[in-house]
Formats: structure tokens, sequence, C-alpha cells
């Protein structure tokens, strides 16, 4: 791929983070926190007529339209200059070793004209406030490809780069939490509900609560000063936060995050002191 202008992006799968990611680039197509997009057409190639179908009906809204293909994997890719495997990762290895991608993609032996990176993203790149965890490039890779990367996953959120050991660990800490978030705000609805607040009542206000505490912390605040803010000396806050204490619920937050790592890093062969099995 050259340094032009007007390039091809190709996704190879295109299901809830690649249909996000899709998405935020056709709706920034000329302003976004990176200036204008680098690309100006895209392809898709996904595997059943159902997902042709759900794609046509989520895109037409937009004047820059994705051509839409199935099981043309080789096609997709022989017209593309960047491509995005938006697959399940269990089903990469099975995308990448069909025939006609061997052909097609040198990816399992790149030469020196094709540069592949590693990011992941996460749930929230739906909302377009994603947290996408970018590998280390390799040091002969020129910087424009990694501003190149970052160009297109700023517009469903934010990005960092990290180097590949933290990679497993940062899975979890951008890649869990979101569904570790939704646990303890389902559980804070429910009882809202059960002391009689409505249950949409509930949910808005939990949710706009956490999202207050968010910025808070975004602006810079330590967990801990958000905490004391919001206590005083025999408060129902301070009540609450013993009941949790009594539960052990800060370790039990805190094992759940290292058992999530565990099982990520199990998934490659590195060991480590804090991880919870052996």
């Amino acid at each position: 791929m050259g340094d032009k202008q007007g390039l091809t992006l190709c996704f190879i799968g295109c299901g809830n983070l690649g249909t996000a990611i899709l998405g935020g680039l056709l709706s920034t197509l000329t302003e976004g926190p990176e200036g204008t997009c680098p690309f100006s057409q895209f392809i898709v190639s996904v595997r059943t007529e159902v997902s042709v179908t759900r794609l046509q009906k989520e895109f037409c809204q937009y004047q820059v339209k994705p051509r839409i293909y199935q099981n043309e994997n080789g096609l997709a890719v022989s017209e593309s200059d960047v491509i995005i495997l938006a697959t399940d990762p269990a089903d990469i290895a099975s995308v990448l070793t069909a025939q006609e991608e061997i052909d097609k993609v040198p990816g399992l032996y790149p030469p020196e004209h094709v540069w592949v990176t590693r990011t992941l993203p996460n749930v929230a790149a739906l909302v377009h406030q994603g947290l996408t965890v970018i590998k280390t490039p390799y040091p002969s890779m020129p910087t424009s490809y990694l501003a190149l990367t970052k160009a297109i996953f700023d517009r469903v959120g934010k990005t960092i780069v990290l180097p590949p050991s933290l990679l497993d660990a940062a899975t979890v800490v951008g890649g869990s939490t979101p569904a570790f978030f939704a646990i303890i705000c389902e559980a804070l609805i429910d009882a809202s509900v059960a002391v009689g607040v409505p249950r949409g009542v509930a949910h808005a206000g939990i949710a706009q609560a956490m999202l207050g505490t968010a910025h808070m912390l975004q602006a810079g605040m330590q967990p801990a000063v958000i905490k004391d803010l919001g206590t005083s000396p025999e408060g129902c806050t301070m009540s609450g936060l013993m009941v949790l204490e009594e539960a052990a619920v800060r370790g039990h937050v805190g094992r759940a995050l290292r058992e999530a790592v565990t099982v990520a890093r199990l998934m490659g062969s590195d060991v480590h002191l804090n991880d919870t099995r052996k």
C-alpha cells in the first residue's frame, strides 16, 4: 500500500464490532478526531445471505455505501489496500488457510510490502465510546501505518498502543470489564426495583450515575477520592459500602479480573506469578 489518499478498506467478516467500526468511518468521512477519513471506498465480505441483507439495511443511510460480497474473500482482498480481519478469533485460522486467501493474502508469511498489526477493540465501540488496544508495531513498520490504524479505531472511541507482553491483560482490562460493569449495574437496577423504583427510572439513574463517575475518573480523580466525596459519618452510602466490604466485593472483583487474564494467558503459553491457576 502506498502513501495515498482515497484508499479502499476491506472487512473480512462484519459482526457487531465490525459493523460499529465501519459505521464510525462512514459517519465521519469528512470530519473526525483524526481529520479527514483516509478511505473513500469500503468492501465487506461475509458468509451468509442473512449477513448481506443485514448490512445492506444497516448502511443504506450513508452517502458512501460499502460493496458487500458473499463468500468472496479473495476478490474483496484483491480490490483493497487495507484489510481488517473482523472475524471471531477462533475463525481467523480457517479464513486465512482457505486456498484463495493463501493466494491473495500472504498474511501467514508476509512479504516486505505487507504489514500486519493486532488490535483489540471492545464492545463499547457500538456506541463510539470504545477502547482499542493496538499491539506495538514491529520496529521496521513505517510510522504511517500505525497512524492509519489509529485513524480507523479513533473513530469509535480511544486507542492505546501497548507491547505484546501486555496484550493478554489489556484484553481483559479493556475488553472484559464492560461485562463486569454490566453485571454490577444489573444488580443495582434489580435492587432498586426491589425497593420500589420503577425499572426504567432505575436503569436511567444507574446509567447516569456510572457515566458521571466515568467522567470524574477521566478527569483524573482517584476512585478513593470519589468514594470519600460521596460519604458522610453514619450516612446511607457508608452503610452500603460496609456491606460491600464485609462481603469482600473488592477482593472478588479483583479476582474476577485476574481469572479472566489467566484464561487469556492460557490461550497462549506464558506463565505469570499473579495468575489464579497454574
